[in-house]
């Protein structure tokens, strides 16, 4: 059971479970990645002489993808914050886009030098596996991902489409750039259709767990689940220190039905419902319907005497400001039975609930329109 609360925007839930699956299966993909790059740097290295003229060079190439790659292994998760996860996202796409612009600069390089000849064939093949892998791994973000191939991509398209005897390359590249493009827009689309997919799953699961622990009619927590926190929150070494139960049982409601009809019954008990929130508006406080016109509620952090006041103020109030129905005001009264935890005379919740139970069988034999709480 949870305290009361507004319910969060169906709209603002879907958005953060989409912010956060992005985050996630961007914290999967990003790994390998860098390590593909530096292998095709050392492939490179490996069938061009000038290398071997110049090492220092090489070695600081090589140095740069190793690092970029290294970055991609930080398993960091940012807290479910959109604002966090969006600055976790950004420097992720940063260090995706510093990969693929040092390999376009390599690739550039490789294309313009007359003696990596040898290695040119080798570098356009990596090129085209990069850019695909980009369309493929990272078409979360469709803009993103684009500007991330024409990095990888576009210096290849520069420098054969300068040289006349590259011609057939260039257009064969070309064409294959559109199909990159056409595949990033499938892949997105189909991202999107899943993580929607996703989001529903999840919102359907939390629907459900919400109406588990919910009376459908007054939107307070059931039985069951007000039994759960109860046990919980007088579990020894991990409850609450001072706990009080207040037990609230709505006086004569057999006659409401009789003389009003069920459905102005219904209306009542929506009404109490609301009238428990407004006189028990603490952030930590818990309330639930326990029966059919039976109700609890749950005061962490409260001794005896302050929630025999509290109950109190609420029986006045509901005496004093009749509750008001589609039909006009209804006059009503509530007996109320109050009861503290003490671990030396109570067993877990069941002894609490016992206690406040008794408190409240006291209250309607007594004459009912009171509050007692159990002998101290």
């Amino acid at each position: 059971m949870s305290p009361s609360s507004p319910p969060v925007p169906t709209v603002l839930a879907t958005v953060d479970l989409r912010l956060t699956q992005e985050v996630a299966d961007t914290r999967e993909r990003i790994a390998l990645g860098g390590l593909f790059y530096l292998a095709g740097w050392l492939l490179i290295a490996a069938n061009a002489p000038v290398y071997v003229r110049n090492p220092l060079l090489g070695a600081l190439i090589a140095a740069a993808f190793v690092v970029l790659a290294a970055l991609r292994f930080l398993r960091t998760t940012p807290l479910p914050v959109p604002e966090k996860q969006q600055r976790w996202l950004d420097q992720r796409w940063l260090i995706v886009y510093l990969t693929a612009g040092l390999w376009g600069a390599v690739l550039g390089w490789t294309l313009a030098e007359a003696s990596f000849a040898p290695a040119r064939t080798a570098a356009l093949l990596c090129t085209i596996a990069y850019a695909t892998a980009m369309a493929h791994t990272f078409s979360m973000r469709r803009g993103r991902a684009l500007a991330g191939i024409a990095l990888i991509y576009l210096p290849a398209l520069f420098w054969l489409w300068r040289d006349p005897e590259q011609r057939i390359n260039a257009t064969a590249m070309t064409v294959y750039l559109i199909y990159v493009v056409l595949a990033l827009i499938g892949s997105h689309a189909e991202y999107q259709r899943r993580l929607g997919i996703d989001s529903e799953l999840r919102l359907q699961r939390d629907r459900y767990e919400e109406l588990s622990r919910t009376d459908g009619l007054t939107g307070l927590d059931n039985r069951r689940h007000f039994s759960h926190v109860l046990d919980r929150l007088c579990t020894p070494g991990e409850g609450e220190e001072t706990l009080s139960l207040l037990l609230m049982d709505i006086d004569h409601f057999k006659r409401i039905n009789d003389e009003y009809g069920h459905a102005v019954g219904d209306a009542c008990l929506v009404r109490f419902a609301e009238r428990m929130r407004q006189q028990f508006p603490d952030a930590d406080r818990y309330l639930a319907r326990v029966g059919g016109e039976e109700f609890a509620v749950l005061l962490p952090g409260r001794d005896g005497p302050r929630a025999f006041r509290a109950a109190e103020d609420f029986r006045k109030s509901l005496a004093e400001d009749p509750l008001t129905l589609r039909e006009g005001r209804l006059r009503m009264s509530v007996s109320i039975g109050v009861a503290s935890l003490d671990p030396a005379r109570q067993t877990g919740g069941d002894g609490l609930y016992r206690a406040a139970d008794g408190a409240l069988y006291r209250a309607k034999s007594e004459g009912r329109d009171r509050v007692c709480r159990e002998p101290v």
